[in-house]
């Protein structure tokens, strides 16, 4: 057995004792410390984007990769696809249909999430003789994003009015009130195992915690990290209190179904990374783009954020004047998440939509306007402006 990189060459072969420690891995045989060990020479193997071949043949080359189980947080050894099968009675040698079936499965898009109900955001820990992952792992890995999204939502951080302004300190104490009614698992409300800041200081803050209650029972273990970040770049979050960013071994989960610049507003599942180990990491991640760092209005697509950011001061300068505008942009529930609902005191109503394509169908809707039809964002401001201060 032997790591490669992704050109198939050769990076170095595994010594006797981690082939012996892998073989056990993938008959489920290990346990304890030797789990933990192993795990963690397969997590050094991922994050370096590296493969494992595998020497059972000696004319073709079995490839295998280190892939994550979406349910339980925890890593499995996958054959490639395409590569050459196993020989017989190897030991690295699996039936993937079932995995193959899950990845088929579509993607669920995010969903509301009630508050008071269990979030169950990550499985609890498998013995070696309960088999693999159920086929529900994929919506599981989705319900952070689903969370993420709904507490936007409740908030209000997707509501923006000059007169409901709120700084960004205000902003994140709306978030940890409401996620104070959302429980991890039965009576353990996520406002008790949730840090709003992405530092070595916090992850250590919020791993004491965890490793001293008794409060999850037989569940395992479990926190959140909630931060504006700078990207997320390959399995890294980067941010100004970095250099080096923060690994995660997860999945990253973004909205509107294709990465965005930063800022980000960013959740992180934490917890142990095998069953009584006391090393924790961050394993999912789910991500909005926002407006600015002291502003977490969602973004839906990178190409919204400078006509954003003129209807925000236009917001501003109309309030000035006495009249007030709300702009409104759903983020879960809506068939057309690029569509932004202006409404006024005067009960004018006006939906626009920032972005060049159309995604989805046009809302068939009179007040209706999208700014790719306008010849310069100047014009759109003074045709948003004249919609709701005409007559005043």
């Amino acid at each position: 057995m032997r790591i490669i990189d992704k050109t198939a060459a050769q990076v170095r072969s595994l010594t006797p004792a981690e082939e012996a420690l892998l073989v056990e891995f993938a008959t489920g045989s290990l346990n304890g410390p030797r789990l933990l060990q192993a795990n963690q020479l397969l997590m050094k193997v991922r994050s370096a984007n590296q493969w494992l071949a595998c020497d059972c043949r000696k004319d073709a080359l079995p490839v295998l990769n280190v892939t994550l189980n979406g349910s339980t947080g925890t890593l499995f050894l996958k054959n490639n696809p395409g590569t050459a099968e196993h020989a017989p009675g190897c030991p690295f040698t699996k039936d993937e249909r079932e995995a193959e079936e899950r990845e088929a499965q579509p993607t669920p898009p995010a969903a509301w999430l009630p508050p008071d109900t269990p979030l169950r955001l990550i499985g609890d820990f498998r013995k070696a003789s309960e088999g693999t992952a159920e086929a529900g792992e994929r919506r599981e890995q989705q319900r952070l994003l689903s969370l993420l999204l709904t507490w936007i939502e409740i908030s209000g951080l997707n509501l923006y009015a000059t007169h409901l302004k709120k700084d960004l300190t205000g902003q994140f104490a709306e978030l940890r009130s409401v996620a104070s009614r959302y429980p991890l698992v039965e009576r353990v409300p996520a406002g008790n195992y949730l840090e709003t800041r992405l530092d070595m200081k916090h992850m250590m803050m919020l791993k004491a915690r965890l490793r001293e209650t008794t409060a999850f029972g037989n569940h395992r273990r479990h926190g959140l990290l909630l931060d504006c970040i700078d990207q997320v770049k390959g399995r890294k979050l980067l941010n100004n209190r970095s250099a080096d960013g923060f690994d995660f071994q997860g999945h990253h989960l973004y909205w509107g179904g294709s990465r965005a610049s930063g800022p980000l507003l960013a959740l992180a599942l934490y917890s142990p990374t095998s069953a009584g180990s006391h090393f924790y990491e961050l394993i999912h991640v789910a991500s909005v783009p926002v407006l600015s760092r002291a502003h977490l209005f969602p973004v839906y697509r990178d190409e919204e954020r400078e006509p954003l950011k003129a209807l925000v001061s236009l917001i501003d300068w109309m309030a000035g004047k006495g009249v007030k505008v709300q702009m409104r942009r759903p983020v879960i529930g809506g068939q057309v998440m690029d569509e932004l609902v202006l409404t006024s005191d005067q009960d004018r109503v006006l939906s626009v939509s920032l972005l060049e394509q159309p995604i989805g169908p046009e809302p068939d809707a009179e007040n209706f306007k999208r700014f790719a039809d306008f010849k310069s964002l100047e014009t759109f401001r003074k045709y948003v402006a004249g919609f709701f201060m005409r007559e005043r």
